[in-house]
């Protein structure tokens, strides 16, 4: 199935402008040879940060949508909430082109099983654009309905690997299958277990969660907020991306630099496929229309300037230690919203020997880049690093990390 395969693709199963490539080195020499190791691979795809789109009384979508493109600089995801059946693809919230979508919408889980809603469904996915990721949920949130006998949690798992199989008869490499459950759902206090709301991996491409219940008064961050609720190591532990499909702070003084933490959490730390806020009328606490500074950090997060400056490059030895023939290293990258070019280097520290492997494209979220040379000489020092380039080919050396020594041991 389509999120069999996109499951292996790391946290970002697809990326926006190109697959994700490995870092290929190639020999230049008949006794050393620049390989990449397994874990060696590009900067993953950046985080797409939007929100749902505040729509007051007696205002079109399309004039709510402008005005939160306005406040926000753009938005390149938007949330989208059906309480029924959802709207056809024409439908205003979902004909936005050159956005990426969160979609939910409900059924009776019961009727889903009964095969009610399969015509609809299979039309419904059949039909949806293939030129923009659709992150698609059945029922976000089913932990109270379920609580309050809407439909047992069994039902509820069924439903979803059904409408799941739906999905997959349109080969729509654009459609991801997205949970999204409460992360008061993953803290001790609530009594509950996350596994009786999950389908099963054969049947997810992405865990999302709604994020709420920030001690706002101590600025808690987002590393502390998770440890209470740790959605992103459960998202991890079952080998999905891991995202956020509703963010919510209370409004307060510290709202604004908690909101730039968060985004840089998501970015930097959970390197999240989406996280987008929950900015609806009805919930003045946590929309962000009137809060200009709480807007402009969105803002800033949503357009990435909040990540923007130089790339930066630190790099260290192993993860495997140095073998008789063969050195590794690793580099943390973070292109800081650039685009570029890495290579790695290496050479003797005394005589010549330097190598460099061709050069690859990175952008995005930061990664950690793992380097392996082969085919050297025993008990031989070597220098290393990465090395940033403005080009494929022709381009200048813009940037370069740390050196570190590496001794092969004796043969």
């Amino acid at each position: 199935m389509n999120r069999m395969l996109n499951s292996l693709r790391r946290h970002h199963p697809r990326r926006h402008r190109g697959q994700r490539r490995r870092i290929g080195l190639i020999a230049v020499s008949a006794t050393a040879a620049l390989l990449a190791a397994p874990t060696s691979v590009s900067a993953s795809a950046p985080t797409l940060i939007g929100a749902s789109v505040h729509q007051p009384a007696g205002q079109s979508f399309s004039q709510a949508l402008a005005a939160a493109d306005s406040r926000y600089g753009g938005l390149p995801i938007l949330r989208v909430f059906y309480p029924g059946a959802p709207a056809a693809w024409s439908d205003a919230k979902l004909n936005t082109p050159g956005r990426a979508t969160v979609v939910s919408f409900k059924y009776d889980a019961d009727a889903v099983l009964a095969g009610t809603a399969d015509a609809y469904l299979r039309s419904w996915f059949a039909n949806a654009p293939k030129d923009r990721d659709v992150f698609w949920c059945f029922y976000h949130e089913p932990e109270d309905d379920i609580r309050n006998g809407a439909f047992t949690a069994a039902a509820y798992r069924a439903a979803w690997q059904r409408i799941a199989g739906l999905a997959d008869q349109a080969g729509n490499s654009r459609l991801f299958a997205t949970t999204i459950l409460m992360d008061w759902t993953l803290d001790a206090q609530s009594g509950r277990n996350w596994r009786d709301y999950y389908p099963g991996s054969a049947f997810v491409d992405v865990m999302a969660w709604d994020v709420y219940n920030f001690d706002v008064v101590n600025s808690e961050t987002m590393t502390a907020h998770n440890a209470r609720r740790p959605a992103l190591e459960v998202a991890r532990s079952q080998g999905k991306a891991y995202a956020v499909a509703e963010l919510g702070v209370d409004d307060h003084a510290n709202r604004p630099a908690m909101l730039r933490e968060i985004a840089r959490w998501m970015r930097n730390t959970a390197d999240a496929r989406f996280v987008t806020y929950f900015d609806a009328p009805g919930w003045p606490q946590y929309d962000l229309v009137g809060d200009a500074a709480s807007s402009q950090a969105w803002r800033d997060a949503v357009t990435g300037s909040l990540f923007a400056g130089d790339p930066e490059l630190t790099t260290s030895a192993g993860p495997a230690a140095p073998t008789a023939t063969t050195i590794q290293w690793t580099t943390q990258v973070d292109p800081a919203q650039n685009t570029g070019w890495v290579s790695c280097a290496s050479w003797r520290t005394t005589g010549s020997e330097f190598i460099e492997g061709p050069r690859q494209y990175v952008y995005g979220n930061p990664e950690k880049i793992t380097c392996t040379r082969s085919g050297l000489q025993p008990n031989t020092a070597y220098r290393v690093r990465l090395k940033w380039w403005d080009a494929q080919s022709g381009g200048a050396l813009l940037y370069t990390s740390n050196t570190v020594d590496l001794l092969t041991r004796s043969a």
